[in-house]
């Protein structure tokens, strides 16, 4: 009896052994995904299949590596001999695609570069052999990254037609120090080419590395860094700005605060302080290797671009910049010498459409969230 226990035992122990190995790594290699790569953008006016672009497929089941393969000439892409997983694909790619203009005409001779990234978080295997799907990408510009956060333009509420405690409130709602070294801020009246003020921060644009922005961190631009609430109790407090602007040839413009950092205008024959329009206007931040204004600002280097208008976009048939930077206006209705500003939703939201993104609010919060 002893015996037939002892053998019941071991064929017990190898029974459950063999039930309960360990998961395979790879199952029948029947399992395939068929992925179409699309940019679309009605309001860009592009809807193109993105050729020769490299996929790459990851899963957090069964420890197994990336699967990558690259995209044929129809924008096509395959993956065979898949193990049965809910699979993350991910697509980023730097692509040259013909300017298209307000009359959705394209302009083969002004090429302008994407980075392109998939809005897919997730495909869940199905019981067919392959899965069939369309992988439709967006512009990197609304990844996260150093954003303007808020604009404040309108003037506290006064009797005197007073203006003069403007700001604009970046942030990085990346995961990475940015620099600030060498950028440009600038003033734009229409389009590009027709850049109205830019003031630079100091340092090496590219490269830099003596002025970071932590993750997270927001950073004041003002005018003039002033407490200016003892003079407008309606007003705002910049005296802690990091920054400020400054002209030397605006011989008006005085209040240097020593604890705030200067950018100084590049623009040559410019005498007046960076001001910004109190209904509509375009602000825009640039990573600084294009510094000369002459010929306009390269659309390349621009970091993120806000246009704000009081006036209702129903009322407005054209944008004072091109869609591809800012789709919409932030501030609609919004009044001069309101004491209010716009703010993102959200810190660093960017949908690429400031209609979207920015709401009014009162009183302005240089510095922090509303």
């Amino acid at each position: 009896m002893v015996k037939k226990g002892l053998i019941f035992l071991i064929f017990l122990s190898l029974a459950l052994t063999t039930c309960f190995k360990d998961k395979p790594t790879e199952l029948d290699g029947t399992y395939s995904i068929r992925l179409v790569l699309v940019f679309r953008d009605s309001t860009l006016g592009y809807d193109e299949r993105l050729k020769n672009v490299t996929v790459q497929l990851h899963t957090d089941e069964y420890s197994l590596d990336d699967y990558s393969a690259t995209a044929d000439d129809s924008g096509v892409v395959v993956f065979e001999n898949l193990a049965w997983a809910s699979f993350d694909p991910k697509v980023k790619v730097q692509i040259q695609l013909p300017y298209i203009d307000t009359y959705g005409v394209a302009r083969p001779d002004s090429l302008i570069n994407y980075t392109l990234v998939d809005t897919v978080v997730i495909l869940n295997p199905t019981e067919n052999a392959m899965l069939t799907d369309t992988i439709f990408t967006i512009t990197a510009n609304s990844l996260p990254g150093l954003k303007i956060n808020e604009i404040y333009y309108t003037g506290p509420e006064n009797r005197d037609n007073w203006f003069y405690d403007q700001y604009v409130e970046l942030y990085n709602s990346s995961e990475e120090v940015k620099y600030l070294d060498g950028m440009i801020v600038c003033r734009i009246y229409h389009m590009l080419d027709r850049v109205t003020y830019a003031f630079q921060f100091p340092g090496e644009p590219l490269t830099g590395t003596e002025y970071p922005v932590q993750p997270g961190e927001f950073v004041v631009l003002a005018a003039d860094a002033t407490n200016w609430l003892t003079l407008y109790s309606t007003s705002v407090d910049l005296s802690g700005a990091a920054w400020e602007f400054v002209n030397a040839m605006d011989f008006g413009d005085t209040d240097d605060n020593p604890n705030a950092l200067n950018l100084h205008n590049i623009m040559t024959g410019k005498t007046v302080d960076f001001m910004i329009n109190l209904s509509s206007n375009v602000i825009a931040i640039a990573d600084g290797s294009d510094s000369i204004m002459t010929d306009g600002l390269d659309i390349g280097t621009v970091v993120d671009c806000v246009e704000y208008c009081s006036i209702s976009s129903g009322e407005r048939t054209n944008k004072d910049i091109d869609k591809i930077l800012d789709q919409g206006w932030a501030g609609i209705g919004n009044q001069r010498y309101s004491g209010q500003s716009v703010e993102r939703i959200l810190p660093g939201f960017d949908t690429n459409n400031s209609f979207n993104d920015f709401v009014i609010i009162k009183p302005p919060t240089p510095g922090y969230q509303h």
